[in-house]
């Protein structure tokens, strides 16, 4: 059995995700303060970055096509759910509104948990089973009554 090796982005998305959780948790700890603030804006940033700057037309950070689609999209609407949620976590922290932004906060980080197992397992566990088209089906077989 082939071991399959994550790509660039996939470890882009995950060390996000390591810094986006090391932020959240000194956000809970520390009740907010700034340096959590900035780490989890960083995270947020490497992860819009890496999904947008593809687009835009960098190539070495593009993810091949492989695996599931419908997982990829599914990954990809949670993952703007969680900008979302992170952008209305911020806001509830600027009005200075904690137990919202502590709610907002964590359901940031469920989401972005989901959202980067999801993409990760369509990517390498979930398969396409691909059809060989050269196989005539059983009701085509000469001398076959139907």
């Amino acid at each position: 059995m082939k071991r399959p090796s994550l790509s660039l982005p996939e470890i882009f998305y995950t060390l996000s995700f390591l810094i986006y959780l090391l932020g959240s948790s000194l956000t809970l700890i520390s009740h907010g303060q700034e340096l959590s603030l900035w780490l989890m804006f960083l995270a947020v940033l490497i992860a819009v970055s890496t999904t947008i700057l593809p687009w835009l037309g960098i190539r070495w950070i593009r993810l091949d096509n492989q695996g599931s689609r419908a997982g990829w999209w599914v990954s990809f609407l949670l993952q703007i759910t969680s900008w979302g949620t992170f952008a209305v976590a911020m806001l509830m922290r600027l009005g200075r509104n904690f137990p919202s932004f502590y709610f907002w906060v964590v359901t940031t980080t469920m989401l972005w948990a989901i959202w980067l197992l999801v993409l990760i397992f369509s990517r390498h566990v979930w398969r396409i089973p691909k059809i060989n088209v050269t196989q005539n089906h059983p009701s085509e077989k000469e001398g076959s009554a139907l």
